[in-house]
């Protein structure tokens, strides 16, 4: 156990006691906010650089509700000109790649620029490289990272902090019409990862990669314009001065408040959101026999609920054991973007920090707490708008500009875990951006491909509706937590494999399928629920998802058994390069399949954890 010290406040059960003199941080910023959120200011004045956090939880939360409640049409900072040479100079530096966004596409820009040898530019209106959210991962998707050559085995030890012999999903079982079942899982997000050291070393091995690589910080994206040659990024440095840059291919990272994402989707890039507060502490009570309140290290919580939904929300829990006493707890609750625009909220993240600090207390035993650092983000899921039809996508997209991360949104809208789909994907999209690049097929209709694989994602955002708590006079507050029990007790009689792949993005047709009938079995209270959840427009979006993952499922299925062994063949290797001559367009498509179906046979390969069978009582 740590005491409280000037890295650390001390949490009492009934509040926080304050340190001992005034150390709060003496900003016009901090005295405007102490009032309404004395708890968030107490505990960043004794985190280092907790103005910093401050300004950059203030602003990420103004530039989320700019763009989810704004009246007026997305700003279009994506134009297409007959040429770019008016923005050009002689002096205007040239890439292959500029990533607009420092976070998880670092890992892309590392392997694009160390195994590819392409020349790239990362930029980040603050640092590039300085996550604001921890990152846990799956043993087996991180391996991912050393196939594609992003890392050595080795350094996936150093960013490693600790392995979790299982995870924990429990949802509040108090007042429900259903048995509560804990889900005991084992593979999902059982490792937790330095973070910084992980992006450290991307920073380093873009570097290594040869000086006309360049990392710049500070730098703010304003706008790019595109002509069949290239894009011409202007950007913003610290001191005001315009920049610009040129490059084949623009890569949009800025994550859930991205400009791009926004235009490009007509001013509503996601309909699920989940804003996440937490911190990053030490000195919280280790008990490895569980007792209420402590942290167990070889335990993951990866949802966890302690009370039913209030004012409309139905708040979770994560906790994740990091590097020696330390643990990363995080609160957040799912939320449908785009909603309610006539009311708009002062805030977002400060109002749930608040009460994160309120309420942690009740979770975990915070007697002898010091916090490292907060953590914060809006994490986004489902960008497609289904009101938008096939035509206007078309208009919207742009040659030579292409998001990835959160700013495409197309993790799982269950765990919100944007680091594992990015692993897990990693291989398939640098690969295809360099036959990209090869080829110069970099059209909007060529770049459509190129994205994390979908399927399953798109069937869970549909599931998810059903995690978003209604008001109490629409939804009985105990609903959400009544409902997720009643699918935990379903994914247990379905197995541990079953359990883990729904978590991880790659659940079986077959499974699946079964979990939707057995609901409708298990639970007929389904049926009203559903009606009362989904919109028209939701329920034709998930068959719509279905249909395609069983088209999916089918194609797969006829890829493991002919098509991949075919294409082996010298026979094939002929025939494609027959094709990127003659028909270049056709060789593309047929390419993003291939590594589309040798993604999905990658996945489905991936071992199992040791221990398979059922966790015993004893150690629950």
């Amino acid at each position: 156990m740590s005491d409280a010290s000037s890295e650390g406040v001390l949490f009492r059960a009934g509040g926080i006691l304050p340190p001992a003199g005034d150390t709060y941080i003496a900003d016009a910023l901090v005295q405007t906010l102490r009032p309404r959120y004395p708890r968030l200011i107490a505990q960043l004045a004794t985190v280092p650089q907790g103005e910093r956090h401050l300004r950059r939880i203030v602003d990420l939360d103004q530039s989320w509700l700019r763009q989810q409640f704004s009246a007026q049409a997305p700003a279009m900072v994506v134009e297409r000109v007959t040429s770019t040479e008016p923005y050009l100079t002689g002096a205007t530096p040239t890439y292959d790649i500029i990533y607009a966004g420092g976070g998880l596409n670092l890992l892309n820009a590392a392997v694009m620029a160390g195994r590819y040898g392409r020349r790239v530019l990362v930029f980040d209106r603050f640092t590039v490289g300085a996550v604001h959210r921890e990152w846990n991962i799956s043993q087996e998707e991180l391996r991912e990272l050393v196939e594609v050559g992003l890392l050595t085995p080795d350094e996936i030890a150093q960013i490693a902090q600790r392995h979790y012999a299982e995870g924990l999903v429990r949802f509040h079982g108090e007042g429900i019409c259903a048995r509560q079942s804990d889900l005991w899982l084992r593979g999902v997000l059982d490792v937790a990862v330095n973070a910084d050291a992980l992006t450290a070393l991307c920073l380093h091995k873009i570097r290594a990669a040869g000086p006309e690589n360049a990392i710049l910080d500070e730098i703010t994206f304003e706008r790019a314009v595109v002509d069949d040659q290239r894009v011409v990024v202007l950007v913003r440095d610290a001191e005001g001065n315009e920049r610009r840059f040129a490059a084949r291919l623009l890569i949009d990272g800025m994550g859930a408040t991205s400009p791009v994402a926004c235009q490009l989707n007509c001013g509503a890039p996601y309909s699920l959101v989940c804003p996440t507060v937490g911190t990053v502490a030490r000195g919280y009570r280790v008990d490895p026999a569980r007792s209420p309140g402590s942290i167990d290290p070889a335990l993951g919580e990866i949802l966890v609920t302690t009370e039913h939904a209030r004012e409309g929300r139905q708040l979770i829990w994560e906790a994740f054991p990091g590097q020696d006493d330390q643990a990363a707890i995080y609160l957040f609750y799912y939320a449908e973007t785009g909603k309610n625009r006539d009311a708009l909220p002062e805030s977002i993240l400060l109002p749930l920090f608040e009460e994160f600090f309120t309420r942690l207390p009740s979770y975990k035993d915070t007697t002898s707490v010091s916090i490292i650092k907060p953590v914060y983000g809006f994490i986004p899921a489902g960008y497609k708008n289904p009101a938008l039809s096939t035509r206007e996508r078309k208009v919207l997209a742009f040659d030579r500009v292409l998001s990835l991360g959160d700013a495409a949104a197309l993790q799982s809208p269950l765990t919100f875990c944007g680091f594992g789909s990015n692993a897990r994907n990693l291989r398939r999209i640098t690969a295809l951006l360099d036959l990209a690049l090869t080829h110069d097929r970099l059209h909007a209709d060529d770049l459509r491909h190129i994205h994390a694989a979908e399927a399953v994602p798109a069937l869970a955002r549909a599931f998810s509706k059903f995690m978003i708590a209604k008001p109490p006079e629409r939804e009985r507050p105990e609903q959400v937590n009544e409902t997720l029990n009643v699918f935990c007790g379903l994914l247990n009689q379905l197995g541990p494999r079953a359990a883990r792949e729904f978590f991880q993005d790659r659940v079986r047709w077959w499974d699946y399928t079964q979990l939707v009938l057995r609901t409708a079995v298990a639970y007929p209270r389904i049926f009203p629920l559903t009606f009362r959840t989904l919109t028209w427009n939701d329920g034709a979006a998930w068959l719509s998802a279905y249909l395609a993952f069983t088209a999916t499922a089918a194609r797969n299925a006829l890829g493991r058994v002919a098509l991949e062994p075919l294409s082996r063949t010298p026979v094939a290797h002929r025939a494609d390069a027959w094709l990127w001559r003659r028909a270049p367009r056709l060789a593309w498509r047929l390419a993003a399949a291939g590594a589309g179906l040798r993604q999905a046979l990658r996945v489905r390969a991936m071992p199992a954890p040791e221990r398979e069978h059922p966790i015993p009582t004893s150690a629950r």
